[in-house]
């Protein structure tokens, strides 16, 4: 959508995160401003993915202003729908590849010795003028989307042993498990640790039960 503007009533008034609308204003001084929802959009898109400012060297342009600076009578920036501009140290081709990633299928997109122009007209446009003389291009690949780091899950299976059932005494544990651990600590091989208990984990138990069973605790060593 495009929006008109007064330079004088709205020209600090906040479009997005980053751009105001004076920064659009024509470079005549003229009053009026146009611009366009979509370009805003896309501007802020490229100044949050460098993460630099985004210099706007050129946006709306009256038709007195476009004719002064030799620009086409059908410009984008007539519209309110065009921005040259230009990033620290961010080249205008790698400006335009990014740009490339986000309007694949619209829009206008030119490379220039200095700048970059990117308007948002339905059509699509692609256009190299580094050389002075404007060349028409297929398009400006070259951007890479990053990957997406896999992520990978421990296994369900496997509990930590903070997550686990933990047993102060034997009353608490299952009724099967109660004998091995009463024959142990009548043993003396199972002690309690003050006010933790015997503070046995469901694994432990599980373990000592195993060994009664195969007669562990019952070899001359343990009686």
């Amino acid at each position: 959508m495009i929006n008109i503007y007064s330079l004088v009533k709205d020209g600090n008034k906040k479009l997005s995160a980053n751009f105001t609308v004076k920064e659009f204003a024509c470079k005549d001084g003229s009053d009026k401003i146009l611009i366009d929802d979509a370009l805003v959009d896309v501007l802020q898109k490229i100044r949050d993915h460098f993460g630099l400012p985004v210099k706007i060297t050129s946006a709306y342009r009256t038709a007195a202003h476009n004719a002064a600076v030799g620009g086409s009578p059908s410009s984008q920036h007539l519209q309110g729908t065009a921005a040259d501009i230009t990033l620290p140290g961010i080249s205008p081709l790698a400006v335009a590849q990014y740009a490339e990633y986000l309007m694949p299928g619209s829009g206008g997109i030119g490379v220039y010795g200095t700048f970059t122009h990117v308007d948002v007209r339905a059509a699509r446009s692609r256009w190299d003028q580094r050389s002075g003389r404007q060349v028409v291009v297929a398009g400006w690949p070259g951007y890479q989307v990053p990957a997406t780091p896999e992520v990978v899950e421990p296994p369900a299976e496997k509990k930590e042993e903070s997550e686990m059932q933990r047993y102060k005494t034997v009353e608490e544990m299952p009724t099967g498990m109660q004998p091995t651990v009463t024959k142990l600590a009548d043993k003396g091989l199972l002690v309690g640790r003050g006010e933790a208990g015997l503070d046995l984990t469901e694994d432990m138990v599980r373990l000592l039960v195993i060994n009664d069973r195969a007669g562990v605790y019952d070899r001359p060593c343990c009686k």
